[in-house]
């Protein structure tokens, strides 16, 4: 049978096992700042930019795919 493990030793457990998980927090921070920057960019060019609104729609869509990245990796 096993031992049941005292409170301070599964705290122990737990943190060492969180030091080999990837953390991705600071990657999906990074992301997400460019996405905003992106995105910002992409409606100046949008809204200041001439009549033909493909380039920015094109720079917007390359926001989005930095967005889909990061919450894909919020979900893992």
């Amino acid at each position: 049978m096993k031992e049941e493990l005292s409170l301070e030793e599964q705290v122990e457990r737990i943190r060492r096992k969180r030091e080999h998980q990837f953390d991705s927090t600071k990657l999906r921070m990074v992301l997400n700042c460019l996405f905003l920057i992106v995105a910002v960019v992409g409606l100046c060019m949008y809204f200041f930019g001439s009549a033909n609104h493909v380039p920015a729609l094109i720079v917007i869509a390359v926001g989005m795919v930095f967005k889909v990245v990061e919450f894909i990796l919020r979900l893992l």
